[in-house]
């Protein structure tokens, strides 16, 4: 799931309006659209800050600005395998349970 879509499904789910959420986060209803619709990359200092709004482990919502090198040793491609993993799997969770969403 991309992170405008996890970030929307939330709001959503909270009965939060993007206005509202504009507000909390002193950025135009425009700029909340964009990044639902994937057409705006917000830094990681706003997601942290939309983490803490919505609720959403910041994990989540930075995961993709994680630069993993892909590995040199069978060992650093084992770990960066587990960690993809780890994130998707962590990603399910919250979807399902949290947001009861994809059931």
């Amino acid at each position: 799931m991309k992170i405008g879509n996890l970030i929307k499904i939330t709001r959503m789910n909270k009965g939060i309006s993007q206005d509202i959420l504009a507000d909390m986060l002193n950025v135009s209803k425009n700029y909340i659209s964009l990044i639902e619709n994937n057409k705006k990359d917000p830094s990681i200092s706003f997601l942290k800050k939309m983490s803490k709004h919505l609720d959403i482990p910041l994990i989540l919502l930075v995961w993709n600005k994680i630069d993993l090198p892909a590995g040199k040793t069978k060992e650093e491609k084992i770990i960066k395998e587990q960690l993809t993993k780890m994130f998707e799997k962590a990603q399910q969770i919250y979807s399902k349970k949290i947001l009861n969403y994809g059931k």
